[in-house]
């Protein structure tokens, strides 16, 4: 047997994380520097904007999960007899994928089992989909081997669009400097950042959110017609539901979107703030 285990970075609804006996092991929010709450456990994405949204001097940080998270959820599998795949968000964003390094060396000390860590070099549901291809090749009897082959080919051509109402959140967080977001913030302008090759970097700014979000969809459709292979897409939002709505009912008709439009989780709300969209594609 084979068990699929995740860092909470992810965004799959709980739903599908039941459905598939997917493990998730939460990031931990920090808030007010003496309050750490676990990551859609402890807290929801929804309060976490709340709070974003009453106070505008509200900052929040995140830690990873610690070697000793991914160690309980390793051992349950374990204690079952399963070997694992365990998915990350990218290591250039967090450590979260060095924790579950570490946890797997502790545990194949322990347990005859064969551990596989997956740097998604992806997040939300850019890391999502891998974890649903890897569903979907454990439902045909591939091998670990075979899932781990073919994930590592398709994440590298992984690639997600964050539009941001502002950089202050991505800046605290240390994700990217204070002379991009300044440059962002300058003129009024929404930044729109691209993780690619796991690594995030602002590509365009444009005034207003209504352009912004009609460039959003000419960099999507300007990367599906890079390639001439068949693409799983995804929208997800945090706090912009119409606007999601509306570029998920654009992309549906001719793209094949394998989730419901999703709501960022907290992890990854600290980071982006409120008001903010991203989509995403990867070629399978």
């Amino acid at each position: 047997m084979i068990k699929i285990i995740s860092d909470s970075a992810c965004d799959l609804d709980k739903k599908y994380t039941e459905e598939n006996n997917i493990g998730i092991v939460p990031f931990n929010i920090i808030i007010n520097e003496d309050t750490s709450l676990k990551d859609k456990i402890d807290i929801q994405s929804e309060e976490l904007l709340e709070m974003m949204k009453k106070d505008s001097k509200f900052f929040a940080k995140t830690s990873q999960p610690s070697p000793d998270d991914y160690k309980i959820e390793f051992e349950k599998a374990a204690k079952q007899g399963c070997d694992i795949i365990c998915f990350t968000i990218t290591s250039e964003l967090s450590g979260s994928y060095q924790s579950a390094e570490i946890a797997k060396k502790i545990i194949q000390e322990q347990y005859d089992i064969d551990i596989r860590i997956i740097d998604s070099m992806s997040a939300s549901l850019g890391q999502g989909i891998l974890i649903e291809k890897a569903v979907e090749m454990l439902e045909q009897n591939k091998s670990l081997d075979e899932i781990e082959d073919y994930i590592n080919k398709i994440k590298l051509t992984s690639k997600v669009f964050l539009l941001v109402d502002t950089l202050k959140y991505l800046e605290k967080g240390g994700r990217i400097s204070k002379s991009k977001r300044l440059i962002g913030n300058a003129l009024s302008l929404k930044p729109i950042l691209k993780l690619e090759n796991g690594k995030l970097d602002i590509v365009d700014k444009v005034i207003g959110k209504k352009r912004a979000i009609k460039h959003l969809m000419k960099l999507i459709n300007s990367e599906k017609n890079i390639y001439d292979k068949e693409s799983e897409l995804f929208v997800v939002h945090a706090d912009s539901i119409q606007e999601a709505t509306e570029i998920y009912d654009e992309l549906k008709t001719n793209n094949n979107l394998p989730f419901e439009i999703g709501v960022l989780s907290p992890v990854l709300v600290c980071h982006s703030g409120n008001g903010s969209i991203a989509v995403g594609m990867v070629e399978i």
